[in-house]
């Protein structure tokens, strides 16, 4: 690990302690009117922070709250489902599912629209599978207009059930319970596990 990604990581930690009012968004988007439209919106409610072309999967990703792709297209719903990455941000996501990792993918108007029919084509069919596929890899399909409810709701579920990738002892310090259901994914920082030894609090993966 090279100085400027273990910089990143610490401003990252600080970032993290200093400020859990709003989720932290890690979002990946092809830069088009849509897609920056869509971000601004986002930046209402969640902390921002855009992919560059040139990051790869690292630690520091444990620090976000949820990785989204915005205006996802047939194309590259195909090529991830079948594990042919034919592009910089499907090759992303497939670095994060070879690693474990979770994203959430915002069809753009035209792949929305075949999700949302009620009476799918052949080739519809065919797209939808590939879509059901991507969910067993662990991804999550939203359209851009119910990203914001189902993201806040995630911040309100209940205090047994923590959502996040990377728990720090901050956000245990008002955890008034016994038992903490946290995601398989979800990481502890060094304080954190000492705050839920001190609290005698039992983990229930999930």
């Amino acid at each position: 690990m090279d100085v400027k990604e273990l910089q990143r990581i610490i401003e990252e930690v600080v970032t993290s302690l200093m400020n859990t009012k709003h989720k932290r968004l890690f979002i990946v988007h092809p830069h088009t009117t849509i897609s920056k439209k869509q971000l601004e919106i986002l930046r209402n409610y969640f902390q921002i922070e855009e992919w560059q072309m040139n990051e790869t999967t690292s630690s520091s990703q444990l620090f976000y709250d949820a990785i989204v792709f915005l205006e996802v297209d047939q194309a590259f719903i195909v090529s991830s489902a079948q594990g042919l990455p034919n592009s910089p941000t499907s090759l992303y996501l497939s670095e994060l599912l070879i690693n474990n990792k979770t994203a959430i993918l915002v069809p753009d108007e035209k792949l929305s629209a075949i999700i949302s029919t009620k009476e799918p084509n052949a080739y519809m069919e065919m797209l939808l599978q590939h879509i059901e596929r991507l969910k067993e890899f662990g991804c999550s399909i939203q359209l851009f207009a119910q990203l914001i409810r189902v993201l806040k709701q995630q911040e309100e579920t209940s205090r047994s059930d923590i959502v996040a990738n990377y728990l720090t002892a901050d956000m245990l310090q008002s955890y008034k319970g016994q038992q903490l259901k946290l995601h398989a994914h979800t990481k502890l920082t060094p304080l954190a596990q000492e705050v839920i030894q001190e609290k005698g609090i039992t983990i229930q993966r999930h």
